[in-house]
């Protein structure tokens, strides 16, 4: 037995699917305890010659099998909620604790280890939680009811058998909290695989380029190595266990079967006792190989802990009712609705309510940088014009950004919308390398479920520059995207995630050089777009391209942290 404090707590915040998990799971053991005694009873009448008996102790057994197996069903069922309800919340907690200034800056944490914990750390999780902690409470209220009951047939039997069942729970400990230490090397292994076959992929061109492929796949061949020992190493101990588990089950039947023959030899007890202290003493073990069996099946998530506790997925408090301070944008609320008290019940202000966006006296330092990044700056947005930055690279274009986004945390200075606090559900950004998703057309523009219609969704790709393309494809707005969008260009790529943009109705807009990728046809389309929508929302622009800036009413050019309008 091994009690993961973090994942029991976690199962506690949904007492009434625990209850039910476990009330159920109480529920079949019963059915197998009454199954027992109905043999018993079948096999003394059959000894006795009483066939009536025989048929309604077999109509009985075939009865409570029926119930047995609705009562599995429903457990399973309350077990799969269970389990859904702490994934569920634990992956919400972990990426709110992963998605953090400090967390996205930190060089140090591998995108794939962060993504091992997210999935498959998180979905390890669920066996434990939905079946290993209903066992261990079986195996506590259980197996000592069975132990009550051999005690009124047979005492000596019962003592053989509560023995033997405290051997099989309690021996195993030390031979668990060997496989616990393995298996922080093991999940260690796993994160590290993981990590190194993600940057792999990702950066397949550049290896080609520089002629790596194969010292990069001696490097993925040594880790999967590494993780083939350790996963050795965790089934060895574990087998031991289980060895131990297994001796102790089979001397508790064996004392039991002794001691009950014995006393029908000697005339003791009558058969029906004797089959029935046989049969119980067989159920006492039930709980605890089912124990043993969800263990083995929840250690993933067991190993993934630690990991995840280091992320943050435990605490609660995380984002829960911390003042948030006025020069950062604030997070939208757990339920994603993005709507707090006293805000329209549409959730953000609407595109066309907002008039300013200003930052006062703002400063940044990246940490071990020798001086600010962004010093002093102030900048003065207004809906109904088109506003671009530009700048040297490095000049803190994508840091102001990444500011105003609330990614980073400002060392002072103030961020504000028409005179409140700036918050994030108040921004929607089209950055220079989008992201799109596995899925159709139709889910990458309208991700959160919000657009009106049809029609809403036709006229924001219209804006876009978009919708033709869109109706040329085979499928329209249902066509499937592939992975990363490596099914369409780089310019329907962006012109997509401008309209998605576009869907948002957020009163901030920021555009990340939105003509990088285009030819000089669609960037004159796209720059038309966004000198529209300028018009009823504050959009905020970064380019290096002069024709991008051409037209451009306000170009403010940012150097040594500091912005310089100039009028066009």
């Amino acid at each position: 037995m091994m009690i993961v404090g973090h994942l029991w707590r976690e199962a506690a915040r949904f007492p009434a699917a625990l209850l039910s998990s476990t009330a159920l799971l109480l529920l079949v053991f019963l059915t197998h305890l009454a199954q027992a005694a109905a043999i018993a009873w079948s096999m003394s009448a059959v000894l006795r010659g009483a066939p009536q008996d025989v048929l309604l102790a077999l109509l009985l057994i075939v009865g409570i099998a029926v119930l047995r197996l609705l009562a599995s069903l429903a457990q399973s069922a309350a077990a799969a909620g269970l389990g859904g309800r702490v994934r569920q919340a634990l992956r919400r907690r972990a990426m709110e604790a992963a998605l953090v200034p400090e967390r996205l800056h930190d060089t140090a944490v591998r995108d794939g280890t962060m993504r091992a914990s997210l999935s498959d750390g998180v979905d390890g999780t669920d066996a434990y939680v939905s079946k290993y902690i209903p066992a261990v409470a079986q195996v506590a209220v259980a197996c000592p009811a069975v132990v009550v009951l051999l005690a009124l047939l047979s005492p000596p039997a019962a003592a053989g058998v509560a023995a033997a069942v405290l051997l099989a729970v309690f021996g195993p400990m030390a031979w668990k909290r060997l496989i616990a230490r393995r298996g922080l090397d093991h999940w260690d292994g796993y994160e590290a695989l993981s990590a190194d076959v993600l940057e792999s992929l990702r950066g397949m061109a550049t290896l080609r380029a520089l002629g790596d492929v194969s010292g990069t796949r001696a490097r993925l061949h040594a880790r999967s190595e590494a993780l083939r020992r350790a996963t050795e190493r965790v089934m060895r101990a574990g087998l031991a266990e289980t060895a131990v588990t297994d001796l102790a089950v089979q001397g508790g039947i064996v004392a039991a079967a002794g001691v009950a023959v014995w006393g029908a030899v000697s005339g003791q007890a009558p058969a029906g006792g004797v089959y029935l202290v046989l049969l119980l003493a067989s159920e006492a073990f039930r709980p605890v190989r089912e124990l043993s069996r969800h263990w083995h099946a929840g250690f993933l998530g067991l190993t993934a802990v630690p990991g995840l506790e280091e992320i943050g997925a435990f605490d609660r408090e995380r984002g829960e009712g911390a003042p948030v301070p006025a020069s950062v944008p604030e997070a939208a609320d757990e339920d994603g609705t993005g709507r707090r008290d006293g805000d329209p019940p549409g959730g953000a202000a609407s595109a066309s309510s907002a008039e300013v966006l200003r930052v006062s006296d703002l400063g940044f330092r990246y940490p071990g940088a020798a001086c600010d990044v962004i010093s002093g700056l102030d900048l003065t947005a207004r809906r109904g014009a088109l506003s671009a930055i530009a700048g040297p690279s490095g000049s803190g274009k994508s840091t102001l950004f990444d500011l105003l986004l609330g990614f980073l945390t400002p060392a002072r200075g103030r961020i504000t919308l028409d005179g409140r606090p700036l918050r994030t559900r108040d921004i929607a950004v089209v950055s220079q390398r989008p992201v799109l998703f596995a899925g159709t057309v139709r889910e990458n523009l309208d991700a959160t479920g919000t657009a009106a219609g049809e029609a809403e969704l036709v006229a924001a790709c219209r804006a876009a520059g978009v919708l033709e393309e869109i109706r040329a494809l085979p499928h329209g707005f249902d066509t499937e995207v592939a992975e990363a969008g490596s099914s369409l260009s780089g310019g329907q790529r962006q012109r997509l995630a401008l309209a998605r943009a576009l869907l948002a109705h957020r009163p901030v807009l920021l555009v990340d050089e939105p003509t990088s990728a285009l030819d000089t046809g669609r960037a004159a389309d796209v720059l038309a777009t966004l000198h529209r929508v300028a018009r009823e929302r504050i959009v905020i622009m970064i380019s290096h391209r002069p024709e991008a800036l051409a037209g451009v009413p306000t170009v403010l050019r940012l150097d040594a942290g500091r912005l310089d309008r100039s009028v066009q």
